[in-house]
């Protein structure tokens, strides 16, 4: 069992989200850097799916009531137990009873902590509730302990502003001046952003002419326009359905780096071919793939 002392801001417990269910106006959900999440579990031999922690800002808090081992992947907080300092992705052992301390970011936006044995649903919380936000005095159930025997450590992939991005099908809509821009300018992340979407600000995108779209499909990635003119990246919270342009789409690969932008930080979108994309999904195969092969070593 792991109690809640201080839960920081927006501290939440988070999978890999729900699949299956978009038919029914359910949304994904999940943690927003899935590939941060995948590694915690990696190393801690946990399926990738177990669900962790996702902490975004402030002091956090926490009392083990059972040995564990745990490790924090994404954004760089301060990590202590009982006042010794921790390394960052790497995993270490708390004793029943000692407190551990994260403060931050230092860097990036959202740091995910994952235990051994994960994070188990209740009665209360169940598996489609999830990603219920923390509380003080909050208890998390754990899984049954894994045998481990030492630290280890990864590196995790650099994070850089630049989002490869494919069309949308209503980029032809825009007018030439808009398509440009959208390539060509940094876009800045806004205070307005959530677990929903990523609103960015820069120069306004105008359609050629006025359009009534009808509601449609929309998935983690899409970028939408509104009638602001300000595109807007959806997440693994947002609605299924939208009426909105659709600008481009961040492909999987690199949705992570918007999840790990700060407000007041730019990015500026890179097109790619489907290609591309692939490519870019077999880099993070490859990153994994060796990563497991030098835990099993």
């Amino acid at each position: 069992m792991i109690k809640v002392i201080t839960p920081g801001l927006f501290s939440s417990v988070q999978g890999l989200g729900l699949s299956g269910y978009r038919h029914l106006g359910i949304p994904f959900g999940g943690a927003l850097d899935r590939q941060a999440l995948i590694l915690g579990n990696r190393v801690l031999g946990n399926p990738d799916s177990t669900p962790a922690l996702e902490l975004t800002s402030g002091q956090v808090e926490l009392k083990f009531t059972r040995d564990a081992w745990f490790v924090l992947t994404g954004a760089q907080y301060r990590i202590a137990i009982d006042g010794r300092d921790i390394w960052h992705s790497w995993r270490n052992k708390i004793k029943a009873g000692e407190i551990l301390t994260l403060r931050g970011p230092k860097s990036a936006m959202r740091a995910y902590l994952a235990v051994d044995g994960g994070i188990q649903p209740t009665q209360q919380n169940t598996t489609l509730q999830i990603t219920k936000q923390l509380a003080k005095g909050d208890c998390l159930r754990l899984g049954s302990a894994l045998s481990i025997a030492k630290p280890i450590g990864a590196v995790q992939r650099g994070y850089s502003n630049e989002i490869r991005a494919l069309p949308g099908p209503e980029m032809s809509l825009f007018t030439p001046q808009s398509r440009k821009a959208f390539w060509s300018n940094a876009w800045q992340l806004t205070n307005d952003s959530n677990r929903m979407g990523a609103r960015l600000a820069g120069e306004i995108l105008s359609l050629t002419k006025p359009q009534e779209l009808n509601s449609h499909a929309v998935m983690p990635g899409v970028v939408q326009v509104p009638p602001s003119g300000q595109p807007i990246v959806l997440l693994a919270d947002a609605q299924t359905t939208g009426g909105y342009p659709k600008m481009a789409t961040v492909i999987e690969a690199d949705l992570w780096k918007v999840a790990q932008t700060r407000p007041g930080s730019t990015v500026r979108f890179i097109h790619v071919s489907p290609g591309q994309a692939d490519d870019a999904n077999y880099e993070w195969q490859q990153y994994f793939y060796r990563l497991q092969r030098a835990i099993d070593a």
